[in-house]
C-alpha cells in the first residue's frame, strides 16, 4: 500500500499547500481518494505532480461536509464521474449538485464495505458528524481521518472494536484549538490501544503534532510526501 499526501496545510517545495486534507491510497486491490482539500485547482495540481491520473480511481470518501474537505469535488467532476461515499448527515443540497454534475452520492450510516479491504465507518456525531476510512488486512487496520471532530480516540476505539487489529492512524486530529492538557488526555486514551504508527496532519496543529510524535512512533508529513506500508 502507498499513501500520498495530496493536500495539507504544509507542503514540500513544488507542491501547493492550503487549509484542508486529501489523501490518495493506492493498493493492488483498489485506489481511493479520501477528502479533496479546500481548492480544486491546487488538488489537481498536486495529483498531477504525483503523476496520479484522475482515471486511476473511481471512489472518493468524504469524511464530512466542511469546505476544507470538499473544495476539490467539482474540479474532479470536470474530469470524470466518481462515486462519493458520504455520511447520512452530508448536505442534501450538496448531494444534489454532485449528482447533477455526473457523480453518484452513496449515503449511509453503518459499516460499509467498499471492497475486500476498504471500509467506511459509521458516522460519529459528537461535535460534528464525521466518518472515517479504514484499510483492513489480517495484520493491521489503517485508519484515515479527516478532522476527528468526534475525537480521534473514539474512531480508534470503533475501528479496533470492529477488526481487533493493531492500528495505523493518519489525518487531522483537531488538536490545534485544545490545551496541552486536553491533548494529553486524548493521547492517553489512544495509549490503551495497540497503535503501530501515527501520522498527524492538517488540523492537528504544530503543537499537537509535536505532542503526538513524543508519545507515539510516527512521522511529521506534508503535501508531497508518500509512505509505503
Amino acid at each position: 500500500m502507498k499513501v500520498y499526501i495530496v493536500f495539507d496545510n504544509k507542503a514540500k517545495e513544488g507542491f501547493k499547500k492550503g487549509w484542508g486534507l486529501s489523501l490518495y491510497i493506492e493498493t493492488e486491490e483498489k485506489n481511493i481518494l479520501f477528502d479533496t482539500g479546500c481548492s480544486g485547482e491546487d488538488l489537481v495540481f498536486n495529483l498531477t505532480k504525483f503523476e496520479v491520473d484522475a482515471g486511476s480511481f473511481s471512489d472518493i470518501v468524504i469524511s464530512h461536509g466542511h469546505w476544507d474537505h470538499t473544495g476539490g469535488i467539482f474540479s474532479l467532476l470536470n474530469m470524470r464521474a466518481y462515486n462519493f461515499f458520504v455520511g447520512e448527515s452530508f448536505s442534501e443540497k450538496f448531494s444534489f449538485e454532485i449528482n447533477d454534475r455526473g457523480g453518484e452520492v452513496i449515503r449511509g450510516n453503518e459499516w460499509r464495505k467498499i471492497s475486500e479491504n476498504f471500509y467506511v465507518t459509521p458516522e460519529l456525531k459528537r461535535n460534528f458528524p464525521e466518518q472515517a476510512l479504514v484499510y483492513n488486512t489480517k495484520n493491521f487496520s489503517f485508519l484515515f481521518l479527516g478532522c476527528s471532530h468526534p475525537g480521534v480516540e473514539e474512531f480508534a476505539k470503533l475501528t479496533f472494536g470492529k477488526f481487533n487489529n493493531p492500528l495505523y492512524l493518519m489525518g487531522g486530529f483537531h488538536f490545534y484549538p485544545l490545551s496541552d492538557e486536553k491533548i494529553e488526555f486524548r493521547l492517553s486514551e489512544l495509549k490503551k490501544l495497540p497503535i503501530l504508527k501515527i501520522y498527524p496532519l492538517h488540523c492537528t496543529g504544530d503543537g499537537g503534532r509535536e505532542l503526538v510524535l513524543k508519545k507515539f512512533e510516527g512521522e511529521n508529513l506534508r503535501a508531497g510526501n508518500m509512505i509505503k506500508i
